[in-house]
């Protein structure tokens, strides 16, 4: 979405959830111990999606501009430009969909007209000795609002994505670029009160179940999937109460991003249970928090890296203003 459409939705939501800022503590943060800052974009960046290569290099993708980035969070000192995508607004989500090859969703939106019908597409990124071959994988033009992406590990080069507008979810063919509904569901539709056209959002596969959170009903839930994508079970409801963008996900438990509530949520998913492990409404630490990787090496396996859209889109004050960053957080 627009950096102006999550502005929106964070004063949404925080009315929504009956946030208060306590105008005493209404400042920025300083981090905690267990974290870190990786990289800080200028002023106006807005990260919305973060994928991890097998070499420990995060991709970032931007909402505020059509641009793909990768970031060495052992030597962060720059942000290299992975691909400009001339035609869109926005990158959205992204997944690896075999090594070293990423998909993402890019496409325009607007925060007087919301998402383009008609504009949306799935995208891949191959990287061969570290130079990226881009091409389009496939127009979407009945897709509404693409947003979060997930791997269909059951399935070779097939990808998921969620239409947040519509609430539904596409497979796609990465090789071949058919695509088709699989999943579809009350569940993923926006609430009937929202003001945002937004229902599901962060999508995960994993171990035959697909995680899935619907921001504006603060829902967190999933559903067993075939091999084909297909439902081959009930949706089952996980947790509510949690106001959740994008996440990751292991056989225990689920890490949520919470924006624009500031925080990065735990979640049990045996016993439902949840805790905040970073910020909280009032802290700029992970301020305005879309998205969060595990690390994949040696070096980092213990790490949660959270991506922002910047703290002048989540009500840490009014004055307060950031560019998206990357936030290292030691688990």
């Amino acid at each position: 979405m627009h950096s102006n459409i999550f502005l929106t939705f964070s004063a949404l939501v925080a009315s929504v959830t009956g946030a208060v800022l306590n105008p005493r503590n209404a400042y920025p943060q300083p981090p905690h111990d267990s974290s870190r800052l990786v990289y800080q974009f200028a002023n106006g960046t807005t990260i919305e999606n973060i994928a991890i290569r097998s070499n420990g290099n995060l991709l970032v993708t931007l909402t505020d501009r059509p641009e793909l980035y990768e970031v060495n969070p052992f030597v962060p000192k720059t942000a290299k430009l992975v691909h400009h995508f001339p035609g869109y607004l926005g990158l959205v989500g992204i997944t690896e969909v075999s090594p070293d090859v990423f998909t993402l969703n890019a496409g325009n939106f607007s925060a007087t007209t919301g998402p383009t019908e008609g504009s949306w597409a799935v995208w891949q990124v191959a990287f061969h000795k570290d130079q990226p071959k881009v091409s389009k994988v496939v127009d979407i033009p009945e897709a509404l609002s693409l947003n979060g992406m997930t791997t269909l590990a059951s399935s070779p080069n097939t990808i998921l994505a969620a239409d947040s507008t519509a609430g539904v979810v596409y497979s796609v063919n990465t090789r071949t670029g058919s695509y088709k509904v699989v999943l579809d569901d009350e569940t993923f539709k926006p609430a009937a009160d929202a003001e945002l056209p937004i229902g599901i959002n962060g999508i995960r596969y994993l171990d035959h179940y697909v995680y899935y959170t619907n921001s504006f009903k603060a829902f967190f839930g999933r559903v067993r999937v075939n091999k084909s994508g297909y439902a081959a079970g009930s949706y089952e409801t996980v947790a509510t109460g949690i106001v959740g963008d994008d996440f990751a996900v292991t056989p225990q438990v689920a890490y949520i991003a919470g924006n624009p509530t500031n925080v990065v949520t735990k979640l049990d998913l045996a016993t439902g249970e949840s805790k905040v492990i970073a910020g909280n409404l009032n802290s700029s630490l992970v301020a305005g928090d879309t998205s969060v990787a595990l690390g994949r090496t040696w070096k980092d396996k213990h790490v949660l890296y959270v991506v922002t859209v910047g703290g002048s889109l989540s009500p840490v004050n009014g004055t307060f203003s950031e560019g998206g960053k990357i936030v290292a957080l030691d688990i």
